[in-house]
């Protein structure tokens, strides 16, 4: 290929280098965005275009639900309830397994406007794709590469990509893509890489400082999102030597702080991996060369899966690092051999080529394996992991087919180069008027969003991305959890049983939730504390981090009258786990039968502090007050809790109980009444409720609380 992979130059005989041209609007026109580029009418059909695309597509989602962890970060957390948990959400890293608190905020601000519903966490989600999509059209436009519309729609609705929409909580890919295209969009304009000059190579550099605190700026919201796009900083050096075939001295000094920011968010992302998610044990220490095939498999492996994305799963199988052989080094040898090979066709491709692999290699980098992080212990490759780094490959491929296409006769004149050169208005009618250009486009576009809608509809119901999974990976062990998780949901206890067994099979019993929902299961249906028990604990040496679990092996102890264990247990769960209202709740019930009341009342509010909506804590914290006499406050709680979980017959006796006894038998008959519906076999509810309809024909003022 004679021709450089490089941005479009100016046109012969064009005396105005500085003047102001808009790229063509077509897949494969060829045009160029100036530096004072605007979204003018025409510039708005194809964003439109790129809307219409993205919601065609993702149509199914709609019909989508919750998957995997959006239970943690967003059903059942417990910081999505108030406005003052924003400062837990950026100032205390360790209330989730990682920090990403602008991700967090996004979740936070649709939990206020959609709740539980998950059809509005879809829609933003598609809206989110939107905008990645037309920011990266932009930025391709102003380095002056062909095809860009058709690059930044490829992107769009890529199968790889399907994942990081139809999953909520990946909304932290389009969040931290968002503000990673918006970082270069800034470094673009900060080091004039949009200018349309012929000498760009050999002139002086221009830098526009004005755009260099936005860079800075959202390259930190990027890294707040998720640290994963910590390896931007070297992409834009990159990006910056492949225009201008060189980094100065300015650029480097300019680097500095994005580094310092990769220092810190690579710190703390390492830092919550390990002690928040649990990255650390035998499953993540690999030997170099163990690491080294890891790195080559994952790099090979997603080039591959972007030129043949089948199948698609939401797990793909574990490398076993333990079968690598001498052959498998051929992996790393081979992907340093294709990077050196297209630095060496400088001359001849030109820096583009080099270029793009560079970019991708390093926007995967983090994903390689050689810092641990949780997602190791399931698969070594995931398509969310790949989401940013799939953009200079697709921009390499456009770039490419675009050039082929010119060549051909048919396509149009080429001029002095062998490039078709349009000016701004030529190219809006030669990209639209060309037929190959339009039918290369059409099929390209049909044919990944066919892939894409028939993946989304994996998602609906949510269950069936996981039957999806085992028709291709029968040793997904993540599949069978969440499979006998749906089981438990809906009763089915003896197939949950089945799923768990198979799990514990294919990981040799060191799966914790496989561990935790069999001891669950012996302990709720069955009653076996014996045998639930070992389950338990076998759950928490796997991963101590498990409130439920601890939780759960608490409250055998209290059954076998083992307070004294059980309290050490819940200790242990609150260091591990600070913000964990459960365990609290858990430690209160255990201090207030040791007598401890002090203590108990403690926990009981540390337990509604850290979760507001925790009908438990409320309702337990009232028995506590109510036996120490203070029943106008107990009265409050019983009646806060009714309002969080009106089905928690207790709050209803109890609350009954201080009416009756406080001179408002109408009320109290009333709540007893409610008491019997939930618990038919209540003898002291009906008794109670005797006594109140006895005294209710008696005139009583209004009850505590104004009802």
């Amino acid at each position: 290929m004679a021709e450089d992979l490089q941005p479009l130059k100016s046109q012969p005989g064009d005396n105005n280098p500085q003047r102001t041209e808009q790229n063509s609007d077509s897949p494969l026109a060829a045009g160029r965005a100036g530096t004072r580029s605007k979204f003018t009418g025409i510039a708005m059909f194809p964003a439109l275009g790129m809307l219409i695309l993205c919601l065609v597509v993702y149509y199914p989602l709609h019909a989508a639900g919750f998957i995997w962890d959006d239970g943690y970060w967003i059903l059942n957390n417990p910081t999505m309830h108030h406005w003052r948990d924003l400062a837990v959400i950026w100032f205390n890293p360790m209330t989730f397994l990682q920090y990403y608190p602008l991700s967090v905020t996004a979740y936070f601000l649709q939990y206020q406007i959609w709740g539980v519903n998950a059809l509005g966490y879809h829609i933003v989600s598609i809206l989110l794709q939107v905008i990645c999509a037309v920011l990266l059209w932009r930025i391709l436009l102003r380095l002056h590469l062909r095809a860009a519309w058709l690059a930044a729609a490829i992107f769009a609705i890529n199968p790889l990509v399907v994942v990081s929409v139809a999953w909520v909580v990946e909304q932290k890919n389009l969040i931290s893509g968002i503000a990673v295209l918006a970082t270069v969009w800034a470094w673009i304009r900060f080091a004039s890489l949009d200018r349309p000059d012929d000498a760009l190579e050999s002139a002086e550099p221009v830098y526009r400082w004005k755009f260099y605190g936005l860079t800075v700026l959202f390259y930190f919201l990027a890294v707040c999102a998720k640290t994963f796009v910590c390896a931007l900083p070297a992409a834009i050096l990159v990006l910056t030597w492949w225009k201008l075939g060189r980094v100065t001295r300015k650029h480097l000094l300019a680097s500095v702080p994005l580094f310092i920011i990769t220092a810190g968010a690579g710190w703390m992302a390492a830092w919550r991996e390990r002690y928040g998610a649990g990255a650390h044990g035998k499953a993540y220490h690999f030997t170099v060369f163990q690491h080294l095939v890891i790195a080559g498999k994952d790099i090979w492996f997603y080039a591959g899966k972007l030129l043949w994305p089948h199948p698609i799963l939401m797990v793909y199988p574990r490398w076993h690092v333990h079968g690598f052989t001498t052959v498998d080094v051929l992996y790393p040898v081979t992907a340093v051999l294709v990077a050196a090979a297209c630095f060496a066709l400088q001359k001849r491709c030109g820096r583009g080529l080099f270029a793009a692999v560079a970019i991708y290699s390093i926007m995967i980098s983090p994903s390689l394996g050689f810092v641990p992080f949780a997602g190791m212990a399931i698969t070594f490759v995931a398509d969310h992991y790949f989401y940013l780094g799939c953009i200079s490959l697709i921009v390499l491929v456009t770039q490419v087919g675009a050039i082929a296409l010119e060549r051909m006769p048919s396509v149009g004149k080429t001029g002095e180069s062998g490039i078709m050169q349009p000016t701004a208005s030529q190219a809006v009618v030669a990209g639209y008027k060309n037929p190959l250009a339009i039918g290369t486009s059409a099929v390209v576009l049909l044919g990944l969003g066919a892939v894409s809608y028939s993946q989304c509809l994996y998602y609906i119901p949510p269950i069936e991305i996981w039957v999806h999974e085992l028709r291709y990976d029968k040793q997904c062990f993540k599949a069978y959890e969440i499979l006998a998780l749906h089981d438990k949901t809906y009763g089915h206890f003896q197939q949950e049983f089945v799923n768990c067994q198979t799990a514990l099979k294919l990981t040799r019993g060191k799966d914790p939730l496989a561990n935790y929902l069999l001891g669950s299961l012996y302990l709720e249906k069955r009653h076996d504390i014996n045998s639930a028990m070992p389950y338990l604990r076998a759950s928490l040496q796997v991963d101590s981090y498990q409130s439920k679990a601890i939780a759960k092996l608490a409250y055998c102890y209290e059954q076998q009258g083992n307070w004294a264990m059980a309290v050490k247990d819940l200790r242990r769960g609150i260091e591990l786990m600070p913000r964990s209202s459960r365990l609290y709740l858990a430690y209160g019930v255990a201090q207030s039968h040791l007598g401890n009341t002090t203590l108990a009342n403690k926990a009981y509010r540390d337990a509604i502090a850290c979760n507001p909506h925790n009908a438990d804590a409320r309702y337990n914290l009232g028995v506590l007050l109510d036996k120490s006499g203070h029943w106008h406050q107990a009265v409050a709680l019983y009646r806060q809790a009714l309002e969080l979980n009106p089905q928690l017959a207790q709050a209803h006796y109890f609350y009954g109980l201080d009416l009756l006894n406080h001179g408002h038998p109408r009320q109290a008959a009333q709540q007893f009444r409610t008491v019997i519906a939930l618990i038919p076999n209540h003898k002291s509810a009906d008794k109670l409720l005797a006594q109140a309809l006895k005294a209710a024909s008696h005139t009583q003022p209004a009850p505590p609380g104004g009802r």
